[in-house]
């Protein structure tokens, strides 16, 4: 039941004691009545939903999912951001989206298919390289191209950003692979088939001592956005709201900063 029709009762229930012939009667069956009302609105069914995620938030998201088990199901898909509006564009079920980048989120509202509701949090870009960088990495330059360098593709908000901070520091990068997303090139760099890559700040910190981080000069100045939309509705209903909640809130505020988030 949605919370407008909870509401609705509530209100005719109200009608249905004022017009009561006895005042008597209204004050022996309003709490009776304002009880009924309060297991109504605790009694609320909500739906499943489908979440679709940016690969940098996953982590975060699927322990929402579980807190959440007991009140609903909550499908989460994680990709890379390009790749989860072309879901949807494709007609892909989804009732929450979150991006890694204004550019993707501004590709879903553009074309009428969702509506962005607030931008949760940001994020930075780091280099990364195996412990005890082996190939020797000094930074954020040239040098990098003599090694296996991966980066996520030019399409992917981290690949955006990556040939951004290029430019401010007026380097040129060769990666030896592009990626779709930036778990893939983390995965790389963990996995010693990459010297160094360039992931986010959360993602580089959820590989814990398996690599190591060094600071990209300028990053802070672009860094990358993570707007919230729902999709085909311009606000939320109860069920996505629940989820809102637990992902923004409390336990989930504190997981986003635990994971390296910037929260707006």
């Amino acid at each position: 039941m949605r919370i407008k029709s909870v509401f609705a009762l509530a209100s005719a229930a109200m009608l249905a004691l004022a017009g009561c012939s006895s005042n008597e009667e209204s004050s022996t069956e309003s709490p009776a009545a304002n009880e009924s009302q309060g297991e109504d609105a605790q009694d609320v069914e909500h739906r499943d939903l489908t979440v679709m995620i940016a690969a940098s938030m996953c982590d975060v998201a699927e322990e929402t999912a579980k807190e959440l088990a007991d009140t609903m199901t909550v499908r989460t898909v994680c990709s890379g951001s390009s790749d989860l509006v072309a879901q949807i564009k494709s007609g892909a079920e989804a009732d929450i989206l979150v991006t890694a980048n204004q550019k993707t989120a501004d590709d879903i509202t553009n074309d009428n298919l969702g509506t962005q509701l607030d931008v949760l949090a940001t994020n930075e870009l780091v280099i990364v390289v195996p412990a005890g960088n082996p190939a020797g990495i000094t930074g954020f330059d040239e040098g990098m191209n003599d090694h296996d360098l991966v980066i996520c593709a030019e399409q992917v908000p981290c690949g955006d950003v990556s040939r951004q901070l290029a430019e401010l520091n007026n380097i040129e990068l060769k990666p030896v692979s592009e990626e779709q997303q930036v778990t893939d090139v983390l995965g790389k760099v963990t996995s010693g088939q990459a010297d160094v890559g360039l992931v986010y700040r959360t993602d580089a910190a959820s590989a814990g001592d398996a690599v190591e981080i060094m600071d990209i000069p300028q990053a802070a100045e672009v860094p990358n956005a993570y707007p919230l939309l729902v999709i085909d509705a311009t606000e939320p209903d109860a069920s996505e709201q629940v989820w809102i909640d637990a992902f923004t809130t409390g336990k989930g505020r504190e997981r986003l900063i635990d994971a390296g988030f910037t929260l707006e």
